[in-house]
């Protein structure tokens, strides 16, 4: 066995994506989607809205999409999460993609929860998107852009453009990384 001391650890401190942060507003509204090791972030800001909540500050309304695999094998923090959810400090939409049933992913709950999604967009909410950007990105993103269009009646590139002006003002904000 090894003891500690003495020893120099060589690293570097990588500052986050510009807006990948909580609004400095906790009423400001926000959703975040993040799919497997994507929930990350996301606890992290749950946690923070719980501290502020608990010195007395009024949040603004949140949504959490989350998935795994499975529930009853890769759900971590299910019970932290669902905690999160029954104390008011998000709203949490799971997906399941082997669990018995109809594949699920994040991108399909956000459809399914388009007239939430876009109250809270008309709203200012900032949406943040953390996780694989291989797949997954881009399908929340078509997601997104179908919920504009929907609403909006604009085409594919005006959808487009919208999704970019949103992302120009910090309220699409992505931590994504590809697979291999």
């Amino acid at each position: 066995m090894r003891q500690a001391g003495g020893g120099t650890v060589q690293a570097f401190v990588k500052e986050t994506k510009v807006g990948f942060r909580l609004p400095v507003d906790p009423a400001a509204p926000i959703v975040m989607i993040g799919p497997g090791t994507g929930l990350a972030p996301f606890r992290g800001f749950l946690q923070e809205r719980a501290a502020v909540k608990a010195k007395g500050a009024t949040l603004g309304p949140a949504m959490l999409f989350f998935g795994c695999r499975h529930p009853d094998q890769d759900y971590l923090y299910a019970d932290e999460l669902k905690a999160f959810e029954a104390s008011g400090i998000t709203e949490l939409h799971t997906a399941f993609s082997r669990a018995e049933g109809p594949k699920t992913y994040v991108q399909n709950l956000v459809a399914a929860q388009k007239e939430r999604v876009w109250s809270l967009i008309e709203k200012g909410a900032i949406v943040y998107v953390c996780g694989d950007g291989g797949k997954m990105e881009p399908d929340v993103k078509a997601a997104l852009v179908a919920i504009y269009r929907e609403r909006s009646g604009a085409d594919a590139d005006a959808g487009a453009r919208w999704i970019d002006e949103l992302g120009a003002k910090n309220r699409y904000v992505l931590d994504v990384w590809a697979g291999g």
